[in-house]
């Protein structure tokens, strides 16, 4: 079975969740299925700008990155908190895990948002090769939403959504199971209890009602085109043991 997963840095943050979704991956790991992981860390850049005296900018939900910004996001997402994943991966004795960003094989390749600075929104083009070629030899992949963006045959580092990593890769490739795992128990109504079942329909209600906000915009928005691609049904949880959001076509 392939699964997708996308990892909220909240969870990266506190120690006894990510150590308990590592677990979780490892069992589902040694039953043989190909798994990759995909990760932001918008927290950890947020603090490290305010370290440097810098103040986070936001744009309907997401960051808007200078060349500043750009730094701070290659070091915290490619190095600090990619490599920290694969090391507590390697702790929990899964050998076969590595740490790539959408840069590396030109995984994803986008254009470049001119509203949000170095950020790509629009994917032009992915490149599985790499990707195919790890899963083939039962690698575990820990993937940074950081990628490649060109512009007048000039390649430039771009900041992707990580929402958005998993629309283009779950486009691309056949999962079995998509997972946007966060540290909210699924998609909240507006007395902020559960929703249990979401139809595709349901997603733009709940975005003009002002229910769903913010980060959680993204999230949903790349559901809503995975599911209108024939994904058959994607998960929202806290974590893997359960399905708390289940939203179908």
């Amino acid at each position: 079975m392939k699964i997708l997963i996308k990892l909220s840095g909240k969870i990266i943050d506190e120690s006894n969740k990510l150590d308990e979704f590592i677990s979780q991956i490892k069992r589902l790991y040694f039953q043989k299925n190909k798994i990759i992981i995909v990760h932001g860390g918008g927290k950890q850049v947020s603090l490290w700008m305010k370290k440097l005296n810098l103040e986070p900018r936001f744009v309907n939900g997401l960051r808007y990155t200078d060349e500043q910004t750009l730094d701070i996001v290659i070091n915290i997402l490619c190095g600090l908190i990619n490599k920290y994943l694969v090391k507590k991966f390697l702790d929990f004795d899964i050998k076969k895990v590595v740490g790539l960003s959408c840069i590396d094989g030109y995984i994803i390749t986008t254009d470049i948002n001119k509203e949000l600075g170095f950020v790509g929104r629009n994917v032009k083009n992915v490149n599985l090769d790499i990707i195919n070629l790890l899963l083939r030899n039962g690698y575990l992949i820990l993937l940074s939403s950081v990628g490649i963006a060109k512009e007048n045959k000039k390649n430039f580092i771009v900041n992707i959504n990580a929402d958005d990593v998993i629309y283009a890769i779950g486009e691309k490739m056949k999962f079995d199971k998509i997972i946007f795992l966060s540290d909210v128990e699924g998609i909240m109504d507006k007395n902020k209890n559960t929703i249990k079942f979401l139809n595709i329909k349901d997603i733009d209600n709940l975005i003009n009602q002002g229910i769903v906000s913010s980060g959680m915009i993204p999230k949903v928005l790349a559901i809503k085109k995975l599911l209108k691609k024939g994904i058959k049904k994607i998960v929202v949880s806290n974590s893997l043991n359960k399905e708390a959001t289940i939203i179908k076509i």
